[in-house]
């Protein structure tokens, strides 16, 4: 898997007023800035720095990332549904990499 490629796990449907659980995984190295021990040069830091969740297009939580979390971050929320629509991770890092993920639940 490439750098900012994403999973995003949400039942395919769940009853009205149901909470369910938005489960992602988001594929980066999240490495800090150090030095390379062979050349002595200094290697940047590149890192997540924020993810947006949605749903129908609606902002529902916004996290600040840095170079602290671990690579390949496994982020679960909860969620209470009230409709059906599309949850939708938006994500970018730190050298200008912008990402989205998104799927539909159905509620009943």
């Amino acid at each position: 898997m490439s750098v900012g490629t994403g999973i995003l796990r949400v039942p395919k449907e769940a009853k009205k007023g149901e909470i369910i659980r938005v489960q992602m995984v988001i594929t980066h190295p999240m490495t800090p800035a150090r030095k390379d021990p062979q050349t002595g040069q200094e290697v940047p830091a590149h890192h997540l720095t924020k993810l947006d969740l949605l749903f129908n297009d609606k902002l529902l939580s916004s996290m600040n990332m840095g170079a602290g979390i671990s690579a390949n971050p496994f982020i679960a929320i909860t969620l209470k549904l009230e409709d059906s629509g599309v949850v939708k991770i938006v994500y970018e890092d730190n050298k200008g990499g912008k990402w989205e993920k998104s799927a539909e639940v159905k509620a009943l």
